[in-house]
């Protein structure tokens, strides 16, 4: 199982990597993920993310894109007084993104795609055990949607705030268990906040791009 796991973030990694060297991303963005707080083994998950974002355009209007993005939340450490568990979360995601309205310096986007969270809890021994707890790993796949306010800062320059809700880990229920619908084990709302860069100056307005 934790082999398969290890392939799936292998070949998640290489898509993104993939998209990123084929396509001719037009910006590129950095900021902050907040995300809800998952509890694992022991151990909560971080807030914030440190977050890195592409835009390839799919139209010569520049209406649509394809958007893959990584981030990498701040770990977390509870004290157990005789071990300490550290968690940590990643985020992968890969959405396609629609331009719903714009003005000369703000624009709406909304955004849809595939989300995929990996979840590492490590144990560190602080006093002598005769078992000692293991180093555990949770993953999954879900779909994601939400929206993208984008305000322009000059002609390079450009900071979104997006909010959306990933349903990560999205399975049938487990009837035996009284989950009767769709179950996401690790879905939660996501915010994150981002200073853009164009590769090329866009003159005055959107409406020059």
């Amino acid at each position: 199982m934790l082999h398969m796991k290890r392939i799936s973030i292998i070949l998640t990694a290489l898509f993104f990597f993939a998209i990123a060297a084929v396509a001719q991303p037009e910006r590129i963005g950095a900021g902050l993920t907040f995300a809800t707080k998952k509890r694992f083994n022991g151990g909560d998950t971080g807030n914030p993310g440190l977050n890195v974002k592409t835009w390839i355009s799919m139209d010569r209007r520049k209406v649509f894109h394809i958007v893959p993005s990584v981030s990498a939340f701040m770990p977390l450490e509870v004290n157990h007084t005789s071990y300490l568990t550290t968690s940590y979360m990643f985020h992968g995601d890969l959405d396609v993104q629609a331009r719903l309205w714009k003005e000369k310096s703000v624009r709406l986007a909304a955004v849809a795609g595939v989300n995929y969270r990996h979840i590492v809890s490590k144990n560190t021994m602080l006093v002598a055990l005769t078992e000692e707890p293991p180093d555990s790993t949770l993953s999954g796949f879900g779909p994601t949607i939400g929206a993208a306010l984008e305000m322009r800062m000059n002609g390079n320059w450009d900071f979104i705030v997006s909010a959306r809700y990933s349903f990560t880990g999205l399975r049938p229920g487990d009837t035996s268990d009284g989950e009767w619908f769709l179950v996401a084990p690790l879905a939660s709302p996501v915010i994150q906040v981002q200073a853009v860069y164009y590769f090329f100056s866009r003159g005055r307005g959107y409406s020059y791009r």
